[in-house]
């Protein structure tokens, strides 16, 4: 019985990727699995490929993702201003284009978004939400999305968790990330919402407010006696870890099951530390972006990314010559997210500057069929060229949040010296052996160190990395707000 409710599910799952999106059959469809988890409980690891689609070959997948991004070319010149303008004198019909040709499509920098929103707005369509970016790496990008967009997202998340297991109805969920992550944050509580689970946004505010929250005792019917959901940043994690173990808290005080952690670089030696403070937590790592959103990697359990075909086509380029990368070499992302998943918003190759390294097939994984990248390195911006090539922001992170006496997050930076680069950290104090094994570390990352710094002091830092933790939001003072002054004598 139980085998019988499953395949049905399986087979809505490939008719509602067929064709564009139904809303009332994704809500059905979600009904649909929470019903089945009432009768039979959990679908558990065999459900890991519920909503992956079918294996298709090389050829099958070049052909849905050609017809995919024709038409969204097609859309882009004839609806939008800055790709009518982009295509003249390309020589390109969008309507004809072969796989061949995208490659002959100009990349889309960040500044042409950040610049001109509105100039990539489908005429015709009806944008109702228009969000932005932290601005943790620069001036904020805006992107408009329509209702039905919202809406498909949400539900598409909400069928994600319940067949994962990640989220169930009787979860708490708690919210730590930036209050204008304005996209992230509505898609995600509005699944949490349709799943049943209770959520609540907290913000980034002081970690000692957090960790309260987190450990406060609940009695709810039908729900989880504490937060067993914490969805935030990897350097936020980082404070929550840090000011816990500091102020005498344990396993003990929290009920955490699983975080989703991402938005930066999670690093092995964060997770770890992280377990000190919560326990055997189980860690939820992807990559996505507001510009590309809903276009996204899924993490394996080998630590690949992996971006499933129908919702967008995944290019990695060498970052000096922008011609595709070779498996093992490095490059950055550029992604075109497909209809109907992007309605409002057109964006074609976008560069999203975010950089990772080309896999070899094949893969063994359980997302082998879908394409494949490795996890997250940093952002090109932010990475430096040095005499034997790029150095980037997750090797310095690996090796510093690897050592308990740098704290968390690793507040640091690195640029380009004479025969390498000069790194600088903040630590909790300064003696010789210390500077022997952070710099023992780099090397085993590979980070050609010919200076290192170390400083007690987060205002010495002359190149600091940016830190979404550093988005901080204040908490009113209640007394000031609701007491009465004390008069001055």
């Amino acid at each position: 019985m139980f085998e019988t409710a499953f395949a049905q599910l399986r087979y809505a799952a490939s008719v509602l990727f067929a064709i564009p999106f139904d809303l009332r059959a994704l809500d059905r469809l979600v009904e649909g699995v929470l019903d089945t988890q009432r009768e039979f409980g959990a679908l558990g690891s065999d459900s890991a490929e519920f909503l992956s689609g079918p294996e298709l070959d090389e050829e099958s997948r070049r052909e849905i993702q050609l017809r995919r991004f024709r038409t969204q070319a097609i859309r882009a010149v004839n609806e939008t201003e800055y790709y009518k303008q982009q295509f003249d004198g390309l020589g390109i019909d969008p309507a004809k284009l072969t796989y061949e040709d995208i490659a002959h499509i100009p990349i889309t920098p960040k500044e042409a978004l950040r610049n001109d929103s509105d100039a990539f707005v489908r005429r015709g369509s009806s944008p109702a939400f228009r969000t932005t970016t932290t601005g943790t790496t620069g001036k904020p990008t805006s992107v408009y999305f329509t209702s039905r967009e919202i809406q498909a997202t949400s539900l598409l998340a909400a069928i994600t968790f319940l067949q994962s297991g990640q989220i169930t109805s009787e979860d708490i969920v708690q919210i730590s990330t930036s209050s204008r992550a304005t996209l992230g944050n509505t898609c995600f509580s509005q699944a949490c919402q349709r799943i049943g689970a209770v959520w609540y946004q907290t913000g980034l505010v002081d970690p000692s407010h957090a960790l309260m929250l987190l450990s406060e005792e609940h009695h709810l019917p039908g729900k989880k006696p504490r937060a067993s959901f914490l969805n935030t940043y990897a350097s936020y994690l980082g404070e929550l870890v840090e000011y816990g173990l500091s102020n005498g808290y344990s396993p003990a005080d929290f009920g955490l099951e699983r975080i989703s952690v991402g938005g930066e670089i999670v690093t092995a030696g964060l997770k770890k530390r992280c377990q000190k403070l919560f326990g055997p937590v189980e860690f939820i790592q992807g990559y996505a972006m507001t510009e590309t959103w809903p276009f996204s990697g899924t993490r394996c359990a080998e630590g690949h990314l992996h971006f499933e075909p129908s919702q967008g086509l995944l290019e990695v380029l060498d970052p000096d010559t922008s011609e595709p990368a070779r498996p093992g070499q490095t490059g950055r992302i550029v992604a075109t997210p497909f209809a109907p998943y992007r309605e409002a918003s057109v964006v074609l190759r976008y560069d999203t500057e975010d950089v990772v390294q080309a896999i070899a097939d094949p893969l063994t994984c359980n997302l082998k069929h879908w394409p494949a990248t490795s996890d997250l390195q940093g952002k090109l911006r932010l990475s430096v060229h040095g005499p034997d090539g790029w150095i980037y922001p997750r090797q310095v992170r690996e090796a510093l949040e690897s050592i308990e006496d740098v704290p968390l997050p690793a507040r640091c930076g690195f640029w380009a010296v004479p025969g390498g680069v000069a790194v600088e950290v903040l630590v909790r104090g300064t003696n010789d052996a210390l500077h022997r094994k952070i710099g023992e570390c780099l090397e085993k990352q590979s980070v050609p160190v010919r200076e290192l710094h170390l400083v007690e002091d987060s205002s010495q830092l002359q190149h600091p990395l940016p830190l979404r933790c550093d988005l901080r939001e204040a908490l009113f003072d209640s007394q000031s707000l609701f007491e009465p002054p004390i008069a001055k004598l």
